[in-house]
Order: structure tokens, then sequence, then C-alpha cells
């Protein structure tokens, strides 16, 4: 007889010492249902989840996605046995971080601890070691110490001279090396830290205020001129987007979101209407042009090695994100490429950045990309680019543009076809010969 709390941390037969035969007595099923506490998936705890797991049905999916290969961030996969190398590493990050600080290093646990009940609601639900304080505050104070070292390094800041210029992780020449593979790890949804405790860390090691802290994590982060966000993976996204986040959707009825139905519009078919393409760095600055019929998007790299930090941001966004940006641009991609005709006149104006595969490899990337995306809020940019560039097609106003172009082979031999049909016939000029010479 399976009941269905096996696999939950809260509810699981392990945790209590019981078999799922103890059930069927009352007593025992009192003592595991716990009354006094919530349920784990209720609205009003979900809302301090800011850090989830990721579903198992997507988790299944692409399971190396999801999972880090170089180094543990958080709870979720402390101790993973292949992470295991990288403690010493965070070892020595935290000797360093301690000394340039110049605190005691209970300085900066007090600090955590006063902090901790928020910190430890920021993620699911945790095994029984993380209930404990004190080894909880541990855990994000090394980790915490970790990820700003490794960020203060890719941003090139001076401070960090203290390490050799060769030190594998923290170096100015060896960091170039492994950059790409921890940057992977710390973009990923189940690796992340509270804002709260590198914001902590960084305001007992500096002494500066509120605001010049979230101005140094800003820039560490890649976000600049950003509001605090959750975690690093929540900045980086929102600095990616830049400013092309638009402001909250109201309440839309549930019929009117059913209405809300868009086809797919191929890259190559829109370019055969007059549609030119043309790359941009920012999404606030995507857009159609209906006077140039100019498309104008926003240039992605999608490659095999940044995929799994591309299903990461739509991961996260789907659990987090409001107008959920990201997802609504990669849903755009999507209706764009239907074949690799399509990929090829993308990647030909710099939308999309691969130099190293071919077109068919590049649409089967971003087709396993896009299984999990969503469209996202009626609103969101991408999804006003989509609308306009179906009522551009409706109306004809593609159409209109090729026959504007004076090149335009139809036009050409009509003009052809109406010179010609005032000349006169074979037969007709001979007449005239014969008559002009008599």
């Amino acid at each position: 007889m399976r009941l269905g709390f096996e696999n939950h941390k809260e509810f699981s037969t392990r945790n209590h010492g019981f078999t799922v035969a103890d059930f069927l007595t009352l007593e025992i099923l009192n003592k595991i249902l716990n009354w006094e506490h919530g349920d784990p998936y209720s609205h009003d705890l979900k809302c301090n989840n800011r850090i989830p797991e990721i579903p198992i049905n997507m988790k299944e999916r692409n399971p190396r996605a999801y999972v880090p290969r170089n180094v543990s961030i958080g709870p979720y996969h402390y101790g993973d046995p292949q992470l295991d190398r990288m403690q010493v590493d965070k070892m020595r990050a935290l000797r360093h971080f301690v000394k340039r600080g110049r605190h005691p290093m209970e300085t900066y646990l007090e600090a955590l601890m006063e902090v901790v009940t928020p910190c430890r609601e920021s993620y699911g639900q945790l095994e029984k070691q993380w209930q404990d304080e004190t080894h909880f505050c541990l855990l994000m104070l090394i980790d915490g110490v970790f990820v700003l070292e490794f960020l203060s390094v890719t941003r090139g800041n001076q401070n960090n001279y203290d390490y050799a210029a060769t030190d594998p992780i923290f170096g100015h020449e060896g960091h170039m090396l492994i950059y790409g593979a921890i940057m992977q790890d710390l973009l990923m949804v189940e690796n992340q830290l509270p804002y709260l405790v590198l914001s902590t860390l960084l305001s007992v090691s500096e002494g500066l205020p509120e605001q010049s802290i979230h101005n140094i994590l800003s820039w560490m982060m890649f976000a600049p001129n950003i509001d605090p966000g959750l975690h690093l993976l929540d900045m980086y996204l929102k600095g990616l987007l830049a400013d092309g986040q638009r402001a909250e959707a109201e309440e839309e009825e549930e019929d009117q979101q059913q209405e809300y139905r868009i086809g797919n519009i191929a890259a190559s078919k829109l370019c055969k209407r007059g549609v030119k393409f043309v790359a941009v760095q920012s999404y606030a600055k995507m857009r159609l042009d209906k006077n140039t019929g100019t498309l104008l998007l926003p240039t992605i790299h999608i490659t095999k090695q940044n995929i799994s930090k591309i299903l990461n941001m739509i991961a996260f966004e789907r659990r987090e994100g409001t107008n959920k940006d990201f997802n609504s641009y990669i849903d755009l991609l999507d209706s764009l490429i239907q074949s690799p005709k399509d990929v090829n006149q993308l990647r030909s104006q710099g939308i999309i950045v691969n130099s190293s595969s071919s077109d068919e490899t590049v649409m089967d990337l971003i087709k396993e990309i896009t299984k999990d995306a969503v469209r996202g809020v009626m609103d969101s940019r991408s999804n006003l680019v989509r609308q306009d560039i179906i009522e551009y097609c409706q109306t004809g106003a593609g159409t209109r543009i090729c026959r504007k172009s004076p090149y335009n082979l139809k036009s050409v031999l009509r003009r052809s076809s109406d010179i010609f049909s005032h000349l006169p016939s074979q037969r007709e000029f001979l007449k005239l010969c014969i008559i002009k010479f008599n």
C-alpha cells in the first residue's frame, strides 16, 4: 500500500524510523502527519521558497543540465562525492577573505545567525542536518565566501591580488581556464545562495552602507543598476534582460487567456515577405519597425556549452519570474525557427551566435531548449513583437514593401511587356521595310 509520502522529506518514513506498514495504526499515522506543521506545498510556505528544487519531470528530460559538475553551492548538492574536490578551494577562499577583511570568522558567523531564518526559508524542504542553525550558517559562510571571491576575480577586482596569478581558481591567469565550467555551476537553480547571505558577508567585510553593498553586488553579478534580487541567478537574468522588463500585467480573465493563440512565424518566410532581421544588444530594443519592415532581435549564444545555463534560467524564471521575459523570447525563437533555413537566416544576421555547429545542430539545440519554455504574459515584450509580426503579415504590409522595390522581378516583367506591346510584329516589320525601299 503506497500513500504517496515516501519520497517527501517531511513525511518520509525513513526520517521517523517507521515502515509503510506502520501507517496502518492510527497512533503512528498521527505522529507522521504532525498536525502542528503546515502542508509543505501550501501557498503560504511556498512564497518563501525562492531557491526551489527542479521538478522531477524536467530533470529526467535533461539530467546533466541541472546537476553541478564542479562545485556545490548551498544545501541541495552538499556532500555529493564528485564535488568534494572543490572543498579545498573553498577553504583557501575563506582564509584569504577573512584575513583580508580583518575580522574574526566568528563575526561573520554571528551576522549570519541574525538572518538565519529568512535565509533557511529561501529553500524548500531541507535535510535534518540543516535544522541546526550553526551548521546551516557555516555552510552559508563557506559557500558565500567562495561565490564572492570567484565573482570578484571574474570582474577584475584589484583586492584579489593576494592570490597567485596562476592560482587555478582565483588567480587572474588560471581563472580564465576554469571560468566557464564554474560559472555554469553557479548559475544552476539548485546551486544558489540567498542574496541576503552575500550582502551580509560583504557588509561585515567592507563596513559599507547597504546601498554601497548593493552597488558592489550588482556590479559583480553583471546586473548594474538593478534592485536587489533573490540570488545570483536572479540578478544575472535581470542583467541579461536589461531594461526589457515591462510593467507587471494585470490579472486577466481565464477566457481572455484562452483567446491568446498565435501561430508559428518562420524566419525564412518572413524574409520572403520583405522583413529584414537586425541584431541588437538589448532586450529593451527588441521591436518590429512596421515602416521599414525591420525586426530587431537581441543576440543569443546557442552552443552545447551554454545550453545548461539557458535551461536553468528558463527553469528559474518559470518558478519565480513575473513576466517570464526570457521564457517568452525563447518561445519566440521557437516560432521563428521551423527549419535549418530559418537558423541560417538568423545566424547570418548575428541574432543566433554559434561558430562551430551546423544549422541542423543549432536547430536541434533550440528545440531542446524550448521544450520547457513558456510563452509568458500577453504583454511581455516578445509576445507584443510576435503579435506585431502576425498583424504585419495579415495586413499585407510585407507584400507591399516587396512591391515598392524597383528591382522586383514581377514589376520588371510587367514593365517589359508594356514596352514590347507597342513594337511591331515580325511580319509588320517586313512590310514596313518593303514599303520603305520600293
